[in-house]
C-alpha cells in the first residue's frame, strides 16, 4: 500500500478512499469546488462537493472556492488517514493540518476579510498566531497571519510577538472553515455580519489575548 501510495497519481489515489457518510460530512461546507495542483509532478486536480459524494477529477475547474497547492506527501499522508472512511481524532487533525495553511491563505484573499468594517466589527489583530493541535502534545501545527498594506499574509510557523493566539483541534478548524465558507458563499452584508459576529463568540473559547 505504501509504495502504491508513493507510486500513484494523485487522482487515483483519492478515488479509492471509502465515500462513507463521515467523510462525506467531514467536507461538506468547507468548500464546493477547489482545484487543486500537485508541486512535484504538476499534476492538476478538482475535488467537487455535491449529492452525498466527493467527485474527484482530472484537470482544472473553470470556477473554484479555493486553489489549493498540495506536495504529494500531503496527498499521501491524507489518503492515508482516510482511507477507510472513518476518522477519528487523530485523522481529523491529520487531515486538517495538510489544509490548514493553503485554506486560510486562499480564504483571506477574499477582498471582503480585508475591509476595515468587518475587522472592527471582529475586532480582527493585525498579527496572529495560529496553533492546530492534534491529541498529542508534540502534533502541533502552526501559522502566523499578518495584515499588513491592505492584504493578510499567511506565513508558515510562528512569527513576531502576535496580540492573539488560536489554540485549536482539528474539529475546531474544520468549524472555523465551514462557517467562513457560508458567509463567502453567501456574499451578503449580513451573513458577513452574522459571521462577525460568530467569529467574536467563537474566539473568546479558542484563542487568548497577549
Amino acid at each position: 500500500m505504501n509504495d502504491e501510495l508513493q507510486n500513484g497519481r494523485a487522482v487515483d489515489l483519492w478515488r479509492a478512499v471509502a465515500q462513507t457518510d463521515e467523510l462525506v460530512d467531514f467536507v461538506t461546507g468547507m468548500f464546493d469546488v477547489i482545484g487543486i495542483t500537485i508541486e512535484e509532478t504538476g499534476e492538476e486536480l478538482t475535488v467537487r462537493v455535491g449529492e452525498g459524494r466527493i467527485h474527484i477529477e482530472p484537470g482544472l475547474p473553470d470556477r473554484w472556492d479555493f486553489l489549493v497547492p498540495l506536495k504529494m506527501e500531503n496527498v499521501t499522508n491524507m489518503v492515508s488517514h482516510a482511507t477507510d472512511g472513518t476518522l477519528d481524532a487523530f485523522e481529523t487533525w491529520r487531515i486538517a493540518s495538510v489544509l490548514f495553511t493553503p485554506l486560510t491563505r486562499e480564504t483571506l484573499k477574499n477582498p471582503v476579510m480585508s475591509t476595515g468594517i468587518l475587522r472592527r466589527l471582529a475586532r480582527v489583530e493585525d498579527l496572529i498566531h495560529v496553533r492546530l493541535l492534534g491529541p498529542e502534545a508534540e502534533q502541533v501545527a502552526s501559522h502566523t497571519l499578518v495584515f499588513a498594506s491592505g492584504q493578510w499574509l499567511v506565513i508558515e510557523g510562528l512569527h513576531g510577538q502576535a496580540r492573539r493566539t488560536f489554540s485549536m483541534t482539528g474539529e475546531e478548524c474544520v468549524t472555523y472553515q465551514k462557517q467562513v465558507f457560508k458567509a463567502m458563499k453567501t456574499s451578503s452584508i449580513m451573513e458577513w455580519i452574522r459571521f462577525a459576529r460568530w467569529y467574536g463568540k467563537w474566539r473568546s473559547s479558542a484563542s487568548a489575548e497577549r
